[in-house]
């Protein structure tokens, strides 16, 4: 379920282990290349494509794509193919010049690109296919010169398939950044070829549209065990669970969502319905505006809340010491009362507590104090913008997108929480310093109530019995989230106009794909 994502450094340390152990250099660049264009040739021939331009770069990478070139000679017969270097092929060094000299005794040739930007643009100009082998991993540099150049005039020219081996140039490994000010100096990829194993950066921020699919090439030798030892994974969805024969209301677990005030009501539903979709076994909203609620839902019970703080700090305790889990937030408001709130679920809270919207900045004060009692788990669940108030971070939500690991983790430490910091390759961070990246980058989450029902989603997968620890819960259900969001998409045939009871709607199909019955069942 958890597949590990290397880091710069880590990916360079693998190289340097494998040929410690004796495996040359040549190899590992010959195993990469090779498997590299074996699944380009297949793309190739399914989609007719004819011509080709592999752009190589000074280093390691280049050498990669001089290797992805001669099998594609003999791969792919009709493709006329050309490589095109952003700097003086005789300065290669290394393998790299090996893989040089093996292409042109191939009969391969070299086309030497300048900065200038019409010359790039010629190099690419009718090329249904464009490989990027211009850098790697290891560049922590924005893109210049003849290199920035090709990398522009690929993007202008939208190929049928744009390839990028290890990374796409320009892109940060570790972060899913532009390298640069901004993503025109990023090359735009439908495919991306990793070596060895996947990078965060190719999954979450930016770096998630701009890598494209993302497929893992071997190098013909395993990894180094040692090396894998990492704190950043990619969440692999896996089915929950299933329930045995004889569960009862009482398995699901009892959520408890407080929020939904006077004109916000339907946030709070969401909620509700998230976790009644996502398992839960009973589901109370507690409200100042339970009247409202009441007239519109069947399942779901109500808790009514008074408008004077006294009275409804006695009734919502007993509602949370009877709650497994509780979500704050949705439509909770943010005056006096509203804090008040936050400090009777604070402070009494048994089980679990998901913070979500209104909530977050009341319990990230609380969680500061660290002076009373808390939680036993804490979940914050902010979007960028909102993660970006919670550490103060003055350059709004494009700081937060510029390292979204980073500042996750940054939160979870900070205020004792495991947080899921939402967007395309949502991630949920814990606070010894782990993190875990969710595949998903899907439009049709992009609606509002979106991030209601996936606060109730995760209080449904902590409140239920025997669902393990608090973070393979948090990350079963942002899972089913995402995977929701697919599932509408594909009913609706379309992204826009998606809702978000919809989402809540498919969760259940989301988080049961592929069970198998019980024993017995």
């Amino acid at each position: 379920m958890a597949q590990p994502l290397l880091s710069r450094t880590q990916a360079r340390s693998v190289d340097q282990a494998l040929m410690a152990a004796g495996i040359p250099g040549v190899v590992l660049m010959e195993n990469a290349g090779r498997g590299a264009a074996e699944v380009l040739a297949r793309k190739a021939q399914a989609l007719g494509l004819r011509r080709a331009a592999v752009l190589v770069g000074p280093g390691n990478n280049g050498g990669d794509g001089y290797v992805v070139a001669r099998h594609l000679r003999v791969l792919c017969r009709k493709l006329e193919l050309q490589v095109v270097s952003c700097a003086d092929p005789a300065t290669l060094k290394g393998d790299a010049a090996v893989m040089r000299d093996a292409w042109k005794a191939v009969g391969g040739a070299i086309a030497r690109a300048t900065e200038d930007p019409e010359e790039a643009a010629v190099l690419v100009t009718g090329r249904d296919l464009i490989v990027d082998a211009l850098f790697g991993t290891g560049l922590d540099r924005p893109l210049t010169g003849a290199a920035r150049a090709l990398v522009k005039a690929a993007r202008e020219v939208e190929p049928a398939l744009a390839v990028a081996l290890d990374v796409p140039s320009g892109l940060d490994a570790d972060t899913g950044g532009p390298l640069g000010e901004d993503e025109a100096g990023v090359f735009s990829a439908h495919l991306t070829l990793t070596f060895a194993a996947s990078k965060p950066g190719l999954h979450t921020g930016p770096g998630r549209r701009l890598a494209g699919e993302v497929t893992v090439v071997h190098l013909g030798a395993p990894l180094p065990v040692e090396l894998l030892v990492t704190r950043t994974w990619l969440w692999r969805r896996a089915a929950v669970a299933p329930r045995p024969v004889d569960a009862h209301k009482g398995n699901g677990g009892h959520v408890l969502v407080v929020g939904g005030s006077a004109g916000r009501t339907g946030a709070a539903l969401l909620g509700a319905r998230g976790a009644h979709r996502a398992g839960a076994g009973l589901v109370t909203v507690a409200s100042r505006a339970a009247e409202s609620i009441d007239a519109r839902v069947l399942e779901t019970m109500s808790l009514a809340l008074p408008p004077g703080p006294s009275r409804a700090r006695e009734l919502l305790t007993e509602g949370v010491l009877r709650a497994d889990a509780v979500v704050l937030g949705p439509g909770l408001g943010h005056d006096e009362w509203a804090h008040a709130m936050a400090d009777v679920v604070w402070a009494r809270a048994r089980g679990p507590v998901v913070a979500d919207a209104d909530a977050l900045l009341a319990v990230a004060e609380r969680a500061l104090k660290n002076d009373g009692p808390r939680p036993a788990s804490l979940v914050l669940t902010p979007h960028p913008l909102e993660l970006a108030r919670l550490l103060g971070a003055s350059g709004g939500a494009a700081e937060i997108h510029r390292d979204r690991l980073q500042h996750a983790r940054t939160a979870a430490k900070r205020f004792g929480a495991v947080v899921v910091l939402k967007g395309a390759g949502t991630v949920v961070a814990t606070p010894d310093g782990d993190a875990y990246i969710t595949p998903y980058a899907e439009p049709t989450l992009a609606v509002a109530g979106s991030g209601d029902v996936l606060a109730g989603a995760i209080a449904a997968r902590l409140a239920e019995r025997g669902q393990g620890s608090v973070e393979t819960a948090v990350l079963e259900a942002v899972d089913a989230h995402g995977r929701a969001g697919e599932l509408v998409r594909a009913r609706r045939g379309a992204v826009r106009g998606a809702l978000a009871s919809e989402l809540a709607d498919a969760l259940s199909q989301a988080m049961e794909e592929h069970l198998e019955a019980p024993e017995g069942g």
